[in-house]
């Protein structure tokens, strides 16, 4: 199976249960629209069998609930619709376009004697049927419809409009067809398939990954033949979708489709769709109020976390540009039960970093580092690996971190605090892709010394003597700026720190120079030289020759510098004990 028919199937199996909620009735039912009218004007025509038409007046009425009867449908707003049912804009132009227009767009394509001569007859009658529909209208202050009977009887009973309704609907999708095949879909054998659908507009036949015997139009119903009772599911399932599964992510579109992976996970995904139609609060989720860490807004993640794994979630990602539709992003499969590891993983994240309720994390945190329209490829990406559980390391994530740190860091010493909320949003992003599986813990083993228990919370990239030496070497120098901070209302060591584009060698360099700085403000305590000892001695642990990138380095040091408060506590607490 492609990718993409899977993503077709589950929006067909969504329609398919909303429509049996709402009593399936015919194809024509499930496609024709509520214009939202309250008052509809009609032209009354009368026809013999031997084609005969005569004009019988016009009258008005309420809509009441029963719209289908209009056979409305709307089609381009410069055009016709699929019935010569309309919202009146003014009269004369309506009449035009959408009524008299709508004949003659069918009478070119089916040959029906009495549309024909229905048509000859509102243009022969053009005059007096706009008099008299002008005094009906006067009668009503209601926004109103325009629409037709034959016979007394509304559209929706006249064989020959019904017939003309499903034409115009199916009639892009049924330029490639075939009779007596499979639907793809329901797996039944059907009178007729269509090949090329029109539902949705990325599923186009230009695209490679959607062909699988060449560019052969004339044979697209191989590719997914759909029938028309599937098709009929697949559009009020993309309705559903579109109204209630649809959210906004950091400058991009994203839908949330639920996916049944087993027939038992039925009532399930039932009660998922019902509870998504009435916005009631029964359903099974143990919290009060859905959570997620996609954006600040809630959505179908906080409640799917505490289902099984009978259903699935496909995050779909559409960029529409102009009337076309471009997947940006396809994430499929993803379980509850990988759901509620993501959400383990946020709170695990907050708890190390912030107080309780302050700051939820969320992928807001991760777009800080990835700019819109420059790095969009890269973020989702990310948002990619992170579902599905695929590795990455933090080389990968370093450049994009000291970007924006770099760009921070310049007005640091004036007090802005930026940089330092910054760094504190990169270290949460680190936690929370360790705790979620994605950035592999490297500090596994058990490290001894006065910062292990430090390193065993905070330290999961920091498995050397090199790069633990940095992270401290940037809490120590984080210590001094306070200090000058406290003493001279400015931190000028700042300027010693190269805007963070220190090399091996400057880093190295670096630490004689805070000691030397601290004793000029005669301010070097034991805890500063307990950490400088701790520092020293981890400088000659490591290896000879650091294997780090400039970024790397210096997103280590900008950490230490950022949980300074943690590594004065630890030594804090040895100096009294």
């Amino acid at each position: 199976m492609q990718r993409g028919d899977r993503l077709i199937e589950a929006i067909s199996q969504i329609g398919k249960i909303v429509l049996e909620k709402q009593g399936e009735g015919s194809v024509v039912d499930q496609l024709v629209e509520n214009p939202g009218y309250p008052a509809c004007v009609l032209v009354a025509v009368r026809a013999d069998e031997e084609g005969n038409v005569v004009w019988e007046g016009c009258e008005i009425e309420e809509c009441g609930s029963d719209y289908k009867k209009y056979l409305f449908r709307s089609g381009s707003s410069r055009g016709t619709n699929y019935s010569p049912t309309a919202k009146i804009t003014t009269i004369e132009n309506t009449y035009e376009q959408k009524v008299i227009g709508w004949f003659r767009t069918v009478t070119r394509k089916m040959d029906h004697p009495v549309l024909r001569a229905i048509e000859q007859l509102l243009v022969q009658k053009k005059e007096a049927i706009l008099q008299e529909l002008r005094e009906k209208l006067s009668l009503s202050a209601d926004r109103s419809l325009i629409s037709l009977k034959m016979n007394g009887s509304y559209l929706y009973d006249c064989e020959p409009f019904r017939d003309a309704f499903l034409h115009l609907v199916h009639e892009k999708d049924m330029e490639l067809s075939a009779r007596d095949q499979v639907c793809a879909i329901c797996g039944e054998r059907k009178d007729t398939v269509i090949g090329k659908l029109s539902v949705f507009r990325f599923y186009t036949l230009d695209k490679p990954g959607f062909i699988t015997g060449g560019f052969d139009e004339a044979k697209a119903w191989r590719n997914y033949p759909v029938c028309l009772s599937c098709k009929a599911h697949i559009e009020e399932g993309r309705k559903f979708v579109e109204s209630h599964l649809h959210y906004r992510f950091y400058g991009f579109s994203y839908f949330v489709i639920p996916t049944l992976l087993i027939p038992a996970g039925k009532d399930v995904l039932d009660e998922l769709l019902q509870y998504l139609t009435d916005g009631k609060k029964d359903i099974r989720v143990h919290q009060e109020q859905a959570d997620s860490f996609m954006t600040t807004e809630e959505d179908l993640l906080g409640l799917m976390q505490d289902y099984d794994n009978s259903l699935s979630l496909q995050l779909l990602f559409l960029q529409k540009i102009q009337s076309a539709e471009r997947i940006l992003l396809l994430i499929e499969d993803v379980l509850p039960s990988r759901i509620s590891e993501l959400f383990q993983a946020k709170k695990a994240t907050e708890s190390l970093l912030y107080r309780e309720g302050d700051h939820p994390f969320h992928f807001g945190f991760l777009r800080t580092f990835f700019r819109p329209g420059v790095y969009d490829k890269y973020f989702l990406q990310v948002v990619e690996y992170v579902f599905q559980k695929k590795p990455l390391s933090i080389s990968f994530f370093a450049p994009f971190f000291m970007e924006q740190l770099r760009a921070d860091f310049y007005d640091y010493e004036a007090g802005d605090w930026s940089f330092v909320n910054k760094t504190r949003q990169a270290l949460a992003v680190v936690l929370f892709l360790e705790q979620a599986g994605v950035l592999v813990r490297k500090g596994e083993k058990a490290v001894q010394g006065k910062f292990a228990q430090l390193f065993d919370a905070y330290g999961g990239q920091l498995e050397s003597p090199e790069k633990q030496a940095v992270f401290l070497l940037g809490a120590l120098t984080q210590m001094l700026l306070d200090i000058q901070q406290q003493k001279r209302g400015s931190k000028p060591f700042v300027k010693q720190l190269m805007g963070l584009k220190m090399d091996e060698k400057a880093i190295k360099g670096l630490l004689p120079k805070v000691i030397g700085k601290l004793e000029e403000y005669e301010s070097y305590y034991a805890s500063h030289r307990q950490l400088a000892e701790e520092i020293s001695h981890l400088f000659l642990s490591s290896s000879p020759s650091w294997k780090l990138s400039v970024d790397e380095l210096n997103f280590y040091f900008a950490c230490g510098m950022n949980l300074s408060w943690k590594v004065k506590e630890i030594v804090a607490n040895k100096e009294e004990k």
